[in-house]
């Protein structure tokens, strides 16, 4: 199958807003945090608290940390808004670096305008041209709008951790898939 040539920055008008998605920035750190915590606060798609988000700095030194390992950091704008973002972080060095553990969120106000394929789509296509091999994701159980949209672009079961977390009150399990290129 031919690699699709990759576009670094992409442009999509969807719904009469403007939507671009391109590597991210060390400017972009604050409005990534800030961002970032709205999604925790939810509860719901990250395992995190609040109070263990990077400040900016850390942030910023984070994007640079992955892209500079090879792995992809990249962020969707509506309208000039960072919406979400598209993290790869390769493997360890010369044991699984053919490998990319997969991570996205979008915030509140901007889910189901189809930022998620357009991500995913982004993701794939910069895995491939980068030589990676195999993307690795994990995802709650009840966030079945993710799980269809991995199943959609590929990505196939590989395990799970029963009960593994409590959401609104109920156990949910953590689902690993993954996607050979």
């Amino acid at each position: 199958m031919p690699v699709t040539l990759f576009q670094e920055k992409r442009t999509y008008p969807v719904n009469g807003h403007m939507v671009v998605i391109r590597q991210a920035r060390g400017e972009d750190a604050p409005e990534l945090r800030k961002r970032l915590a709205r999604v925790v606060r939810e509860k719901v798609y990250l395992d995190e608290a609040p109070d263990s988000l990077p400040d900016s700095r850390e942030q910023e030194e984070e994007i640079e940390q992955i892209q500079d390992s090879g792995g992809l950091y990249a962020v969707v704008k509506v309208d000039g808004i960072i919406a979400g973002t598209a993290r790869l972080r390769r493997g360890s060095r010369g044991i699984s670096d053919h490998t990319a553990a997969f991570r996205t969120w979008i915030i509140p106000g901007y889910r189901g305008m189809g930022l998620g394929k357009k991500l995913m789509e982004y993701t794939i296509d910069w895995a491939k041209v980068n030589g990676i091999e195999k993307i690795n994701l994990d995802v709650w159980s009840n966030n079945d709008r993710a799980i269809r949209l991995y199943q959609k672009y590929g990505f196939r079961l590989e395990g799970r951790r029963r009960r593994q977390a409590i959401l609104n009150g109920e156990y949910v399990d953590e689902i690993f898939m993954s996607r050979f290129l």
